[in-house]
């Protein structure tokens, strides 16, 4: 026997509401009525039905709307819902199936297909559609069913709003550093926090650690942070190396700072196939996370599983280029090598007598060949950087030495283009900790494309000192080295993407053409080394550029 069920019937149609109502009650349903979407919200917060009945197609409130308001409440998100309608196209479906629909069907004069769904979607008992704890234990009155919906119709724009702003971070996959700030700055304006942190799996072995800090911590705290990151995603014994941490805001974490308690927040692993990026929140002070709060927080993190999936294909087709490039490149050197040396061979007349047109042809193919070399080196150097599969030596290096001694290697450069290079280095600066090889790698890219981009008879200026504080928010001291020139400048549209790889100033010089890594590669040695470069320009009266990097002091 259904009599004990309870069926709410909605249709703008008396004569379809008749129909449903004799067959209902001739299967011992007890059967309401409404005629319309908004009588029907009264309805069943009132009488609590077992199962809702309702036509698409209506006035004041239309199925679609009435099915997704009360899928969204808690007290009846869990009542059946059947949708009829007379609509046949596949987007009216997928409305209907996307509204929260439990079963969508096409109105027909045989009855039998609802007759049958109902049965399968009724609850064991009666009265137990709903969690007994969120159901309202009386009917309510017009004005709380007033209320109520508004909270829906809010949350319902609410989660609308968060979804849109996070989903739009799928176009910064291509910057993982970008990406990273806007996501942990956006989470900072639906939540209070003292340090969020941000773990995402940047290619092969490889992530980026960015931590916001909203209000001054120590030291210990921010190192905390990190720990405890890389500890709740697994990562604990991961390598320096393969972990890049990123800081953010305008927080610094200072040593002078008194040590404050360490509350973990919140920690939300976003997982898909494996580990794809984790949240936390921490605290300085025990806070409590109200529902309204929990809730945005986690439909963040939801949808910002989407860009993570979006970001990890984005990371595995630049792999896949990259490993796909330094097997290309990595067959070209051996050809190469061949065509300069039996160039040399020619030239020097081995083989035979060479006329003067002839050997400054063959010069030509020579020096054609070894700015192909370069171009391989450099693409294969990069690539390792990139892939993180380039390690450093490290140890303590004073900067003024090497600064001089890739000046003097760069020595007939200068002279070629009668360029002054002045080096304003104190000898008694302390050492930083690098690889001397790839530091002077450092020197001699800025150094070269300075001179590319400096008229003949210009200045090259090469200093470093100690800051008070320093610029790079990851490292507690550092040296600040910089190299400033007379040349023309970095135009503002171009200085955006200036250190990204293949990336090359327009110039009218044709002297020593580039290959467009230089500068990618300076900024990936950098990072390895924890510091940071950036460019300035123009420097003074409207010309010249500033390249500034910064290095970690040595242990003492």
């Amino acid at each position: 026997m259904n009599n004990a069920f309870t069926i709410l019937i909605v249709d703008d149609s008396q004569t379809q509401l008749a129909v449903l109502e004799d067959a209902l009650e001739q299967q011992h349903y007890r059967v309401l009525t409404a005629s319309n979407g908004r009588e029907a919200i009264t309805r069943v917060y009132q009488s609590h039905p077992d199962l809702v009945l309702s036509d698409v197609m209506m006035p004041e409130l239309n199925g679609y709307s009435l099915c997704r308001l009360l899928k969204n409440d808690p007290a009846t998100s869990t009542i059946p819902v059947i949708l009829l309608t007379n609509l046949k196209e596949r987007h009216d479906r997928f409305l209907g199936e996307h509204a929260g629909a439990d079963c969508y069907l096409e109105k027909q004069s045989d009855l039998t297909p609802i007759l049958e769904a109902i049965p399968s979607l009724l609850p064991p008992s009666p009265g137990e559609s709903a969690p007994a704890p969120s159901r309202p234990h009386r009917p309510l009155g017009s004005e709380e069913i007033q209320n109520r919906l508004t909270t829906i119709l809010d949350r319902l724009l609410y989660e609308s709003t968060i979804s849109n702003e996070v989903l739009k971070l799928t176009g910064l996959a291509h910057d993982i550093d970008a990406l990273a700030a806007e996501f942990l700055g956006f989470l900072s304006a639906i939540r209070q926090f003292s340090a969020a942190s941000l773990l995402l799996r940047d290619g092969r072995d490889k992530y980026v650690l960015a931590v916001l800090l909203c209000e001054p911590v120590s030291r210990p705290f921010l190192d905390r942070v990190r720990h405890e990151t890389l500890r709740k995603a697994g990562l604990g014994s991961v390598p320096e190396n393969q972990v890049r941490t990123l800081l953010l805001g305008d927080e610094k974490a200072r040593d002078d700072s008194p040590e404050e308690d360490f509350q973990v927040f919140q920690a939300l692993p976003i997982v898909d196939n494996g580990l794809q990026a984790l949240v936390a929140l921490f605290n300085t002070r025990p806070r409590t996370l109200s529902e309204g709060s929990r809730h945005a927080l986690l439909q963040a993190v939801d949808r910002f599983l989407i860009v993570a999936r979006y970001l990890r294909n984005f990371k595995k087709t630049e792999e896949v280029k990259t490993d796909f490039v330094s097997m290309l490149i990595h067959d070209m050197r051996s050809p190469l090598t061949s065509i300069s040396g039996f160039t040399d061979v020619l030239s020097e007349g081995i083989l035979g007598p060479v006329s003067g047109e002839q050997k400054s042809a063959l010069n030509n193919i020579r020096n054609g060949c070894e700015r192909l070399l370069l171009l391989i080196d450099d693409i294969m150097d990069f690539s390792k950087l990139e892939a993180g599969k380039m390690q450093l030596s490290t140890v303590p290096v004073k900067i003024l030495p090497l600064a001089e001694q890739v000046v003097g290697d760069l020595a007939g450069l200068f002279r070629e283009k009668d360029m002054n290079v002045h080096i304003d280095i104190p000898e008694d600066l302390p050492p930083v900790n690098g690889d001397p090889k790839q530091l002077a790698r450092v020197f001699s890219n800025l150094l070269s494309n300075a001179v590319k981009f400096t008229p003949a008879g210009g200045k090259i200026v090469l200093s470093a000192a100690k800051p008070l504080f320093c610029p790079t928010k990851r490292l507690k001291d550092c040296l600040e080295i910089s190299l400033s020139d007379t040349g023309s400048g970095i135009p503002p549209e171009q200085q955006q993407n200036l250190f990204q790889r293949y990336q090359q100033l327009s110039s009218t010089s044709v002297f020593r053409k580039g290959t467009g890594l230089g500068l990618a590669i300076c900024k990936e040695i950098v990072t390895l080394h924890g510091g940071e470069i950036w460019a300035e320009s123009p420097v003074a009266e409207g010309r010249g550029s500033r390249f500034a990097f910064t290095l970690p002091l040595a242990p003492a």
